[in-house]
């Protein structure tokens, strides 16, 4: 799939009154241009043939099915129900803020909830007023659960896996907005004290999709008769139409780095020059899913 590029900087996050009441008018600093990948691009990586890129299509297009254009959320555990706005890249390339301190901001260039990757919530921790939608957003913990709901009345749950506080120049631009096989809905809030330039920390709280009804992993059979003769390494075919390829990994010193990418069409082989290394395969679906490692 294509990359797209994210105008992104921590200090966007800050969703204190002084940063949403006018974008305008905002004093934040020059913002840093990320690009951030939102799958692998698997036609590429593989070189499929015309027929497995049409099958790679399809399948692409029937896990976007299973995302949903939010426009509800729901977190029992701190008393949040409210409407959901589309947030993106302003003119002056900040990212969009919600109007309303008491709605939350879904940031819609980036992922839909549901589907695979990190989904991106927003919202205020106070106004000129006194507290906003995300006031108690710190008092989540790993377990609780965030409800997403769409304009069909379709609901996902979504349950926190961790709850994180950084430094605005140290927050993880790419695990909070980057690629990921999971699908994940991570909530964003500014805290820690406020100044001259807002609030000087962001809060974030990762959460991963538990709805049963959409299955998210997928176990996929390992290659066999993983074999090095000298420094050709050959193995077995995975007998499943959904695999596309295979990766080659070379581990030293318990580190594994992937070498190779070879397409299922091609011969199962490859050669390798590192005699003190050892290696490893894995089949790869159409999807993306990755087997675990052959022995």
């Amino acid at each position: 799939m294509n990359k797209r590029h994210l105008f992104l900087a921590l200090s966007l996050f800050c969703f204190g009154f002084w940063s949403w009441t006018s974008a305008q008018e905002s004093s934040s600093p020059p913002v840093e241009e990320k690009q951030i990948e939102e799958s692998p691009d698997l036609s590429a990586e593989f070189s499929l043939l015309q027929e497995e890129v049409k099958k790679l299509r399809l399948a692409e297009e029937e896990e976007s099915t299973k995302a949903v254009t939010p426009v509800q959320i729901q977190i029992p555990s701190i008393n949040v129900d409210t409407a959901i706005e589309q947030v993106g890249v302003l003119d002056n390339g900040q990212m969009g803020v919600p109007v309303d301190e008491n709605q939350v901001g879904w940031f819609e260039p980036g992922v839909k909830p549901g589907s695979k990757g990190n989904a991106v919530v927003a919202g205020h921790v106070d106004s000129k007023t006194g507290p906003a939608v995300f006031y108690e957003l710190d008092q989540l913990k790993t377990g609780d659960d965030v409800t997403i709901i769409d304009e069909n009345g379709n609901t996902l749950l979504f349950r926190v896996t961790k709850t994180e506080n950084y430094d605005t120049k140290n927050a993880p631009i790419d695990e909070i907005f980057g690629a990921t096989s999971n699908r994940n809905l991570n909530l964003i809030t500014c805290s820690g004290t406020f100044g001259n330039g807002g609030y000087d920390q962001r809060f974030v709280v990762y959460t991963e999709l538990v709805d049963s009804e959409i299955k998210s992993t997928v176990e996929l059979d390992v290659p066999t008769n993983v074999t090095l003769s000298g420094n050709l390494l050959t193995w077995h075919a995975v007998r499943d139409d959904a695999v596309i390829g295979y990766r080659v990994y070379e581990v030293i010193d318990g580190s594994a780095t992937r070498i190779e990418s070879v397409p299922s069409h091609a011969r199962k082989s490859v050669e390798v020059t590192n005699e003190q290394a050892s290696y490893y395969v894995t089949a790869i679906d159409r999807l993306g899913n990755e087997s675990a490692p052959s022995e």
